[in-house]
């Protein structure tokens, strides 16, 4: 592996040694991380990802905007009928009332209550390079034929998608935004990962194991896709991204 050497500022680097700790891995390793989450991950129409369309920026909402937005929809839905009951409490909504009318700020951020700290547009490409992955993955596999797990020698459960820890703070993100994503008809092909007991958690991080398989599959998919010869993976470069992940070779 090459290495390669960069100068950065004392803050700079004491804001990546502390979201390095926060996030349990090498600075390092958190910096190759977010390096590699900005390398386009290469598409292909018969891929058919379920990545949004192209956008002409990052959209940046503020709590106020999206809260805002939130009540938007409420109001859409309840106009219609369509306003599930847990989304609304008449007592809450009368406290909201009142806190906003008396000006009562010491009381504000209860409005903000539901409004969740946003993901980053890095920990959502991160969910979409792991689910594009393992269609890519799944559907190689299926090309070789009724034995293609025989072919390649590897454990089927390496080559499936196995949720993230619920228990992690940065997993459990995106654990729930996976879920958003299936349960919104795209990358479909996981549902079966969250129904049932478990929904999804996989009570052990995953994301260590993803990111070991992706360093070997981004570079193999990208020049699969360049060549435009063929839209999977043959045994050999399966196998490569397959044994990435720990204990695969055991």
């Amino acid at each position: 592996m090459a290495t390669v050497t960069i100068r950065l500022d004392d803050e700079l680097r004491d804001r990546i040694a502390e979201e390095a700790e926060l996030r349990g891995v090498t600075m390092s390793n958190y910096i190759r991380d977010a390096l590699e989450n900005h390398i386009r991950f290469e598409q292909t129409d018969q891929l058919e990802s379920g990545r949004p369309g192209s956008r002409e920026g990052d959209i940046d909402l503020s709590p106020f905007q999206r809260r805002l937005l939130v009540q938007l929809h409420r109001a859409i839905l309840a106009a219609k009928g369509d306003l599930s009951a847990e989304y609304y409490d008449a007592a809450e909504e009368a406290r909201g009332v009142e806190l906003l009318e008396h000006g009562f700020t010491g009381e504000y951020s209860e409005e903000f209550a539901g409004i969740n700290p946003p993901m980053s547009q890095s920990e959502c490409e991160l969910v979409w390079d792991i689910f594009d992955m393992f269609r890519v993955i799944g559907s190689s596999v299926s090309a070789l034929g009724k034995d293609g797990w025989t072919q390649l020698g590897v454990d089927e459960r390496y080559g499936s998608f196995r949720g993230f820890d619920g228990n992690h703070s940065l997993e459990n993100r995106l654990l729930s935004y996976a879920k958003y994503l299936v349960r919104n008809d795209r990358w479909e092909e996981q549902a079966n990962v969250f129904e049932g007991h478990g929904g999804g958690n996989s009570h052990t991080q995953m994301v260590p194991t993803y990111r070991a398989m992706l360093r070997v599959f981004k570079p193999i998919w990208s020049l699969t896709v360049r060549s435009g010869s063929r839209w999977h993976l043959s045994v050999d470069e399966l196998r490569q991204v397959l044994e990435a992940a720990p204990g695969a070779r055991d």
